[in-house]
């Protein structure tokens, strides 16, 4: 990995040989907004898993991502469809910047279907309507138009894009040579500011000059006007945060939020196992104390309480700066599901020459403590005594329905895996009616989109009699939507989701993020449901259809409304009405996995040496703070 921060912003080459467990900490470290160059046959980013893990380190860290990927159209692909402006090189980018079609990055929409492909890069587009069955085109003004710009200043597949300028320095890495790019850059850069210069030399106004132009003669008076406005901001900021820690202070010191654990998702899966889900942390916490002089904070992921094995995995030492810190976990060599075996986290303060293998049997040095509450929740409807771990780890982890059926690893990622077969299937039947109008084709894709839809139990429903299973057995049990009325069993995908999203919430009813978390991805299943349940009246329609039938241009319309209707399902769409993105399959498995995350507090065990178990919103009574106050 080659590294420019000198300007601007933060440009990284990632090399074939740069992994994920070594670029993400660095791109989470970066105080500017960021351009990942790719180089060819870089194995950073290949799967989709890998832009949804960026993802979560960039709203995690507030960043500004772009992409310049000249050799891929798949990852160019993936970039995008997963909100990331993407660039064909690093001129296109400093053009677009200069041009000043350059605003905010916002996750607009992402792309889907195939538009068109210039030098090797596809550039999509997306059909958005309204959440109902008749399909509506995009009105003028609801989405950013990029017709008036050349072609190779467009992002591909983004409407929008960073808010960020080039400066004029040498663009050299760290290190090592200049990585591709960095040189023709630095020139273009040169070239535009020089052309600007020129401009601003001539006496004629232009129209329209806003004051936030670069090189203004008015520059200075914005900027003190945006200084004065910044003090301002920061005094206010004081005044507010100065009454949240007094707020703070008043109530009991072991509920005070001090930080927090997630877990994360490498994407490095196996249909035959739970690896690749949850097999990282990220830990962030603030406001801690120094360690006594000859110590150190540790990190540790702890078991299940009720385990007779104690299990616990050390996360590292922690680099405390002004009372924060923050840590990256990349997990094992395995990939191994941490969610699956662990499910509290612990920080001590022990020796800093002798890093412990295990965390200390002596309580006194145990500092800081957080879990996934394990209680039975008290519920008439819960015959299972599922408790909030329970509902996590169906939902991220392992399911006992799905693991009868040899399916591990838990809904989320199943979800996700087979909505993103029906693209793949559905897209390649427009391109096959339209060049070799092959019928045989477009019937077996039919029937493999079926055969996820409804899952093998029920696919009778939908086949013509003696038609011949397509897909791997195991993989279509469980099907993606309800087809056989509110008992079905097995439950679909999104019906089980739903039902354990409902879990968690009765396990911590009083938790306001809680409550709006759940809403959202409840909101997000309902949209998904909507659009598979139409993907799945055309397949149906589809497959009653003769051969020549097939060939007729009523097809190709059938076809154009499933690809459509799966890619809404797979990646959302905008509402045209309101504006707003009706969130899809993506967003949902992004953000079900932020649902791991613990909470830390600072807590002593209690006297029995047990370490009291934190329910969501109450403390054990016998917990003792910091302080040895006890409560």
């Amino acid at each position: 990995m080659k590294k420019n921060d000198s300007g601007d912003f933060s440009v990284l080459y990632v090399e074939p040989t740069d992994e994920k467990t070594t670029l993400f900490p660095v791109i989470a470290g970066q105080k500017k907004p960021v351009v990942l160059m790719l180089a060819e046959q870089a194995q950073a980013f290949q799967r989709p898993d890998d832009f949804t893990t960026l993802k979560h380190i960039k709203r995690q860290y507030s960043l500004t991502i772009v992409f310049v990927i000249a050799h891929s159209a798949q990852m160019a692909q993936l970039a995008s469809r997963n909100g990331f402006p993407v660039y064909q090189s690093m001129e296109d980018l400093v053009q677009a910047v200069s041009a000043g079609q350059l605003s905010r990055q916002r996750s607009l929409a992402r792309p889907t279907i195939p538009l068109e492909t210039k030098a090797g890069v596809e550039i999509t587009s997306r059909n958005t309507a309204p959440l109902r069955a008749k399909e509506q085109p995009i009105g003028p003004g609801l989405a950013p138009d990029f017709s008036s710009m050349p072609e190779n200043q467009r992002p591909i597949g983004s409407s929008t894009a960073p808010d960020f300028y080039t400066k004029t320095e040498h663009q050299q890495s760290i290190g090592s040579s200049p990585a591709p790019g960095f040189h023709a850059m630095h020139e273009t850069a040169m070239k535009v500011q020089m052309q600007q210069a020129q401009k601003q030399s001539v006496s004629q106004p232009l129209p329209h000059i806003k004051p936030k132009q670069r090189r203004s003669r008015r520059l200075p008076t914005v900027l003190a006007v945006i200084t004065m406005a910044l003090i301002l901001a920061i005094i206010g900021s004081f005044l507010f945060f100065s009454q949240s820690f007094q707020s703070l202070a008043s109530q009991p010191a072991a509920l005070v939020d001090i930080g927090r654990l997630t877990f994360v998702s490498s994407g490095q899966v196996n249909e035959s196992s739970s690896q690749g889900i949850a097999d990282q942390v990220i830990l962030d916490a603030h406001n801690l104390p120094d360690p006594a002089p000859g110590k150190k904070y540790y990190a540790w992921l702890l078991g299940d309480k009720n385990q007779s094995d104690p299990t616990s995995v050390g996360l590292g030492a922690l680099t405390i700066n002004n009372g924060n810190t923050h840590l990256f976990y990349a997990g094992d060599a395995q990939h191994s599901n941490l969610l699956l075996i662990t499910s509290r986290v612990l920080i001590t303060e022990e020796d800093a020459t002798m890093p412990p293998l295990s965390p200390s049997v002596d309580m006194h040095s145990w500092r800081y403590y957080g879990e996934f509450s394990s209680t039975p929740i008290k519920a008439a409807d819960n015959i299972n005594n599922y408790s909030y771990l329970d509902h996590l780890r169906h939902l991220l982890a392992s399911d006992p329905t799905l693991e009868e059926l040899e399916l591990p690893g838990g809904l989320n990622n199943w979800l996700y895996n087979n909505t993103g077969k029906l693209v793949e299937w559905t897209t390649s039947m427009r391109e096959t009616w339209q060049d070799t109008k092959d019928s045989g084709f477009i019937r077996r894709q039919t029937l493999r989109v079926l055969a996820y839809l409804d899952g093998t139990t029920f696919l009778n429903k939908d086949l013509p009699p003696k038609s011949p299973l397509l897909v791997d057995e195991r993989l279509a049990r469980i099907g993606l939507i309800n087809v056989a009325g509110p008992n079905q069993q097995p439950p679909s995908y999104l019906d089980h989701i739903n039902h354990h999203l409902s879990g968690l919430l009765q396990a911590d009813s009083s938790s306001a993020t809680l409550r709006k978390q759940i809403n959202d991805l409840t909101t997000a299943i309902s949209n998904i449901n909507f659009w598979l349940g139409q993907v799945r009246q055309n397949a149906q329609q589809i497959v009653k259809l003769n051969d020549k039938q097939l060939l007729q241009p009523m097809t190709l319309t059938l076809i154009n409304n499933m690809i459509d209707n799966t890619n809404h399902a797979f990646a959302g769409q905008l509402d045209p009405s309101t504006n707003q993105m009706r969130e899809g399959v993506i967003w949902l498995h992004d953000h079900m996995q932020a649902l791991a995350t613990i909470n830390l507090t600072a807590v002593k065990p209690d006297a029995s040496g047990l370490v009291p178990q934190i329910v969501p919103g109450n403390m054990h009574p016998r917990a003792f703070v910091l302080n040895g106050a006890k409560r």
